[in-house]
């Protein structure tokens, strides 16, 4: 199943109501796995981001979907890569 990064700066209105961050937490994990997905794991850091997780989903357009539905609560705006594995990396280096 795919990996996702999913880089996450909370909105002035989520900061403003952290006491609330655990039930949209708990939202956004809801969301992710009703996608058919799993939240591998989900940091809160310090710098040019406030969130950090790491996802598996089955595809990219469920990731789209996964990020519309969090991107609804209108609390956070989101960045996304693609991780690879190395051996995946490996692999498509050697043309296999």
């Amino acid at each position: 199943m795919p990996c996702f990064i999913i880089l996450g700066k909370l909105s002035d209105r989520a900061i403003e109501r952290m006491k609330e961050a655990k039930e949209r937490d708990a939202q956004a994990k809801k969301i992710i796995e009703d996608a058919g997905g799993t939240l591998i794991s989900y940091y809160y850091t310090i710098g040019r981001y406030d969130i950090v997780a790491i996802v598996n989903l089955p595809s990219e357009e469920i990731l789209a979907k996964v990020l519309i539905g969090i991107g609804k609560c209108g609390t956070i705006s989101t960045e996304t890569m693609t991780a690879l594995l190395p051996e995946q990396m490996y692999r498509m280096a050697k043309g296999t």
